[in-house]
């Protein structure tokens, strides 16, 4: 075959190249294939470097993401567990591993009205990347604590205590997207993890409790009587450091009563086990997933 013969049979094969690899750049970003996972840690943030495939609300909540299928909500029972996510990147999808549910008809993410086998990212949190609520609702199931597991997100990276205080503009969100629960769900738990931002910016330990407290009361005022299961969280790059103002709010906050502590992150996550100094690796997620869920089932037990 002469040169000039050869070239449209060369210039195929470089387009059926270019497809395949195309095809396989988005079926690994979507399901953080190799090199996602390599990517991801080598630049940080991999929302930062990677283009962003699903689309997001007014506060950067994700509202779509490609190969979400919304299967039947069951009804809620004694043995269903509603958790209620609100605060930060760590309680978003800002980690670095995504994870699938193993119990796909059990673990389910609640969003506007409809119900989604749990997977990361989750829908109604910021972020594309991995979260650890889908282990917690995993480790319920194994351990025969509930049933069935419905995850309600409202988490906002990089957001203050601030905005989730009363009239906050997150907290009119997270009163919001609770008016989306399907009829007749309540919530069980509310998980409460945020923190890095205050001590940044230097919040009081009467600032972070007051406003906390303002948090709460706004839940109680829409129906919310479950306990809070919160973290203490503190720790993202340089902001970090025992018995700070934020850390002693909400070590002073836990009464075991009706506000638990889930994961004090601060001690339990170390730099190795967070990938960018902040947000948690896949031995992070883990952690963080197993004692939230030990405090999830001791704060059902009666006391």
């Amino acid at each position: 075959m002469t040169p000039l013969r050869s070239l449209p049979v060369l210039l195929c094969l470089a387009v059926l190249i270019a497809l395949a690899g195309y095809g396989w750049s988005v079926t690994s970003y979507k399901r953080n294939l190799w090199p996602i996972p390599t990517l991801r840690a080598a630049f940080g943030a991999g929302e930062t470097v990677l283009p962003q495939v699903g689309t997001e609300d007014a506060v950067g909540r994700l509202v779509s993401f490609p190969g979400k299928v919304a299967v039947p909500c069951p009804a809620q029972t004694a043995d269903t567990a509603v958790l209620f996510v609100i605060g930060q990147s760590n309680a978003a999808n800002h980690a670095g591993t995504r994870i699938t549910t193993r119990h796909p008809q059990r673990v389910l993410n609640v969003f506007e009205g409809k119900c989604y086998a749990a997977a990361s990212p989750l829908l109604g949190a910021t972020g594309e990347g991995g979260e650890f609520l889908t282990l917690v609702g995993d480790k319920l199931v194994d351990d025969g604590a509930y049933k069935t597991v419905m995850i309600l997100e409202s988490a906002v990276t990089d957001s203050p205590i601030s905005r989730w205080r009363r009239d906050g503009d997150l907290n009119e969100a997270a009163l919001a997207t609770l008016k989306t629960l399907p009829a007749g769900y309540k919530v069980t738990h509310v998980i409460w993890h945020q923190g890095e931002n205050d001590l940044r910016y230097k919040t009081s330990t009467k600032v972070y409790r007051e406003s906390f407290l303002s948090l709460l009361a706004t839940l109680r005022e829409t129906g919310v009587a479950a306990p809070v299961v919160l973290a203490v969280a503190t720790t993202c790059g340089d902001s970090r450091g025992p018995g700070n103002p934020v850390a002693e709010a909400q070590r002073a906050l836990v009464d075991d009563k009706t506000i638990f502590l889930g994961a004090d992150t601060d001690a339990l996550v170390g730099d190795a086990d967070r990938r960018d100094r902040c947000h948690f690796t896949e031995a992070g997620q883990r952690k963080t997933a197993l004692s939230y869920a030990a405090a999830i089932e001791k704060a059902r037990r009666p006391q």
